[in-house]
C-alpha cells in the first residue's frame, strides 16, 4: 500500500512508518502550507496552521492514502491522522477561548467528512483533552470516528536476567534534563545521602540530559533561577555516585537500560513517554511522574508512579512560584519514598521488570498495531471498533 506522509520525524518513525511492506510517499514539500506557512508567520504575523492540502498536480494523489500527525488535510482523497494532544490543533489567538477560534471552526467540518476514515489519539489521556474541544454534538460524531491506538515498541530482550546484589544501578534519560525531572533525581538522590538514609556506595546513577537546556514549558513564567541550576550542577559534581553525560548515542542508551536496576522520569510535561516504553522493552521497569499517559503506560505491576495533583487535561498547573515548589517536592520526596522501599525489597526490582517486558509484548506489539492500521485504512474507525456511549461533555 502507498501511504502519503507529511514527514518523517520521531513521531511520524514511532505511530506511522511501522511496516516495512508499504511504500511511505514523503508529500511535506507537496504541501500548499510549506509554502503558505513561512509567509504567514513571519509577513502577516499569523499563526502556523496545522494542514495538508496538496500542490496542484505534486502527485499526491499517488498515494492509496494519507496518515498525518497532528494534521487536518483538505483533499478529497483518503486520510486519517494520528494526533498526540488534540485534532483541529490550532494555536492560541490572544483573547479568544479555545472553541470560539476560527481556524478550530474551520478545520472541524474536514474532520466530518467521509473521506477522514478515522483518527487515532495515541493514549486515552490524548482522548480525554480531544472531546472537551467540541460542542457535545460535534462531541457524539468526532467520537465514533476516534480511537486510542498506543504506539508501538520493539522488544530488545525476551526474559529479564537475573539481578546481581550489590550496587544499586539507575538511569535518568531525558535531552531536555530540567523539564524531564533530571533536577529532581538529583535533589532526592543527594537529599537520600544527606540524610544518611543511603550511601553514596549503595548507588551508581547515570544522568543523560542537556544541562544547558533549562527551560521548563511546564513551570511557564515561573522558570527557575540560576542559584538553583547552579545547586543541581555541583551536586552532580560532588557525589561520585552521579556520572553525567550530555548526550548518548541510542544504541549505548539501550544497552544502559538493560543493565539498569530501574529507570527515572520524574517529568513535569509530557505527551507520551516513549522513554518509558524503550525502558520497559529492556526489562528496566520505570519510576514516573503521573502527567499525560504516563499511569496508563507504567502500571504498578511493571513500575512506581508518583502521585502528584493534576488538572483536567492530566498535566501539571503551574500558576505560582509556591505551587511549583510544592510539585517538585512531592516529586522529589516520592523518589525518596519509592528508592526506599526498594533498598528494603530489592526483589522487586526482579518482578517489575519481568513485568515490564510482558506488558510491551501484550500492549505495544508492532505486528497486532500494523493489523490495526491496516484494517483502519482498509475500513475507517466507524467499522473496525465499537465505542461505548459517549458521556456529556
Amino acid at each position: 500500500m502507498k501511504i502519503g506522509i507529511t514527514n518523517n520525524q520521531y513521531p511520524e518513525q514511532r505511530n506511522i512508518l511501522v511496516n516495512p511492506d508499504n511504500e511511505y510517499i514523503n508529500l511535506k514539500k507537496s504541501n500548499l502550507f510549506y509554502f503558505i506557512n513561512p509567509l504567514r508567520t513571519r509577513l502577516l504575523k499569523k499563526n502556523k496552521t496545522f494542514v495538508f492540502q496538496p500542490v496542484p498536480f505534486s502527485g499526491a494523489s499517488r498515494a492509496d492514502i494519507l496518515h498525518l500527525f497532528n494534521e487536518v488535510a483538505i483533499t478529497p482523497q483518503k486520510w486519517v491522522a494520528s494526533f498526540e494532544t488534540e485534532l483541529p490543533r490550532v494555536l492560541p489567538v490572544a483573547g479568544v477561548a479555545k472553541q470560539d477560534n476560527p481556524e478550530l471552526k474551520r478545520l472541524i467540518p474536514y474532520l466530518l467528512k467521509d473521506n477522514c476514515l478515522g483518527l487515532i489519539a495515541i493514549s486515552d489521556a490524548t482522548l480525554n483533552i480531544q472531546m472537551k474541544l467540541f460542542r457535545p454534538d460535534i462531541a457524539q460524531q468526532i467520537r465514533r470516528k476516534t480511537l486510542v491506538l498506543h504506539p508501538p515498541q520493539k522488544l530488545f530482550i525476551q526474559q529479564k536476567a537475573p539481578r546481581q546484589p550489590g550496587i544499586l544501578k539507575l538511569t535518568f534519560a531525558g535531552n531536555e534534563f530540567y523539564r524531564k525531572g533530571g533536577a529532581e533525581v538529583v535533589l532526592a538522590i543527594s537529599e537520600l545521602i544527606e540524610e544518611r538514609k543511603l550511601e553514596e556506595s549503595q548507588l551508581d546513577v547515570q544522568l543523560i540530559g542537556d544541562l544547558a537546556k533549562r527551560r521548563n514549558v511546564a513551570h511557564r513564567q515561573f522558570q527557575d533561577d540560576e542559584t538553583f541550576y547552579s545547586g543541581i550542577e555541583n551536586r552532580i559534581k560532588r557525589y561520585r555516585c552521579f556520572t553525567h553525560h550530555s548526550q548518548m548515542d541510542n544504541g549505548a542508551l539501550m544497552q544502559l537500560f538493560r543493565q539498569s536496576d530501574a529507570g527515572l522520569l520524574p517529568t513535569w510535561q509530557e505527551t507520551y513517554g516513549f522513554s518509558v516504553l524503550e525502558m520497559q522493552a529492556n526489562g528496566c521497569p520505570v519510576i514516573t511522574s503521573n502527567v499525560r499517559a504516563l499511569p496508563e503506560i507504567n502500571p504498578a505491576s511493571a513500575g512506581w508512579v508518583i502521585a502528584s495533583p493534576l488538572n483536567a487535561d492530566r498535566e501539571y498547573s503551574i500558576t505560582s512560584p509556591e505551587q511549583k515548589t510544592q510539585l517538585r517536592q512531592s516529586l522529589v520526596e516520592g523518589l525518596k519514598s519509592i528508592l526506599l522501599a526498594i533498598i528494603e525489597r530489592p526483589e522487586m526490582l526482579q518482578e517489575k521488570g519481568e513485568a515490564a517486558i510482558l506488558r510491551i509484548k501484550d500492549q505495544h506489539d508492532t505486528q497486532r498495531y500494523i493489523a490495526r492500521l491496516n484494517d483502519i485504512y482498509s475500513r475507517g474507525v466507524i467499522n473496525v471498533t465499537q465505542h461505548p456511549p459517549v458521556v456529556s461533555i
